[in-house]
């Protein structure tokens, strides 16, 4: 330990520290900016490089997090001259410009949002931005990109430790987390993790109720439980109007969780044990319908009906399928086996953003139909035939 010579003046030391710190974030905003305009010009490809921030980490030797970081920090303060000014000037960090540029700040806001970074901490500052992400509304398209980025990556580092590195859509994330929640109730109960010290981190007890998960799966020696049949339960807070079509202004959410389009809504309603909250201009109308999942001996009987996703073309075994309502279940479609279809969860996706129709004859075949009016398939020998000898939607 080295002692401090008593003749040290703390707070000058601290004073030129900060300084210091202002010059370093001004020198990292003019850095910023013209690693955007490099990017802007196509200029990292001659050294064939994926893209600026693959340059950026292989030029200047920083990690990909950090490249991604100081290059769209770069292209929010060239895009937001308020946020650009103030990143210049050294009053915000690239911690701080990484939270900023992806979605909140707008021309119309961002004086608003400079001062709130200015007086937050990065960790308070991040959960605003999540609040204004999680505020506004979301569509197909948000859906659609969050599928598309979705990604798992396992290696072993320089210590032999398994890193694991991930993004998931919402509501997948939704669900691995509240499995894991739940394995570390149990490793708690079951006293299969260490208690003493009482502070033990919450990431090792979330880490021990992974690999407990795997066991169950695997059903390696040690499993005393296995992961509940039925899908977890998402709690899913959601305006009936929104659902029902005669509100497009609703919106719907996970509980403490990210907002989530209507279409994504009603998929869930498919094929999820959801106990959903109805409301009204934020005030509950009525709760229920705990369990709107197919049932496990439908699911079984619907599948081996099936065979396979019954998107025409599709081979994916109806074992790794969705359950979907072909008269969709916010509308009042029966959980029925003549009103279930296996589809993947790509082609079910798909459906609900709007991608193409499934009409159902009185016959009890369907058609499927594009957003031009065109059949482009079909699935027939009646197996979706309504009792009542109608055709519906």
């Amino acid at each position: 330990m080295i002692a401090l010579s008593p003749d040290v003046d703390v707070q000058a030391l601290k004073e030129r520290i900060h300084e210091r710190n202002v010059r370093i974030q001004a020198l990292t905003a003019e850095q910023a900016r013209d690693l955007a305009l490099l990017d802007e010009l196509d200029g990292w490809r001659g050294d064939r490089r994926r893209d600026c921030v693959d340059w950026v980490s292989c030029e200047l030797g920083w990690s990909l997090p950090n490249a991604r970081a100081l290059v769209a920090a770069g292209q929010a303060a060239r895009e937001l001259p308020e946020l650009g000014d103030a990143f210049s000037a050294g009053e915000l960090s690239v911690d701080k410009m990484r939270l900023l540029a992806f979605g909140v700040v707008t021309p119309e806001d961002e004086g608003t949002w400079v001062e709130t970074a200015r007086t937050s901490s990065p960790a308070e500052l991040a959960r605003r931005c999540r609040e204004a992400r999680n505020g506004e509304r979301t569509g197909p398209e948000r859906d659609r990109a969050q599928r598309v980025q979705r990604h798992l990556h396992a290696w072993y580092d320089e210590e032999n430790m398994f890193r694991i590195s991930g993004a998931l859509p919402s509501c997948e994330g939704a669900i691995v987390q509240i499995a894991l929640h739940r394995f570390e109730e149990r490793l708690r109960a079951s006293r299969r993790i260490d208690l003493d010290p009482p502070d033990q981190p919450t990431a090792a007890r979330r880490a021990d109720a992974l690999v407990w998960i795997c066991e169950a799966v695997l059903g390696e020696s040690g499993s005393t439980d296995t992961p509940c049949p039925p899908p977890a339960r998402i709690v899913v807070h959601a305006d009936y109007d929104l659902l029902t079509g005669a509100n497009s202004n609703g919106r719907g959410h996970l509980e403490d969780g990210p907002a989530l389009s209507t279409a994504r809504l009603r998929q869930l309603g498919c094929d999820a044990t959801v106990k959903t909250l109805l409301e009204r201009d934020g005030v509950p109308l009525a709760s229920g319908r705990e369990k709107p999942t197919v049932p496990p001996d439908m699911r079984f009987r619907v599948r081996n009906r099936d065979g396979i996703c019954r998107y025409p073309g599709c081979a994916i075994p109806a074992t790794r399928c969705e359950a979907h309502h072909i008269h969709h279940w916010f509308d009042g479609g029966p959980t029925k086996d003549w009103n279930i279809l296996s589809l993947c969860s790509h082609h079910h996706d798909r459906h609900h953003d709007g991608a193409f129709e499934i009409h159902r004859t009185l016959e009890g075949d369907l058609r499927f139909v594009n957003t031009d009016g065109e059949v482009f398939g079909t699935a027939t020998g009646g197996a979706w035939k309504c009792p009542r000898n109608r055709a519906g939607p």
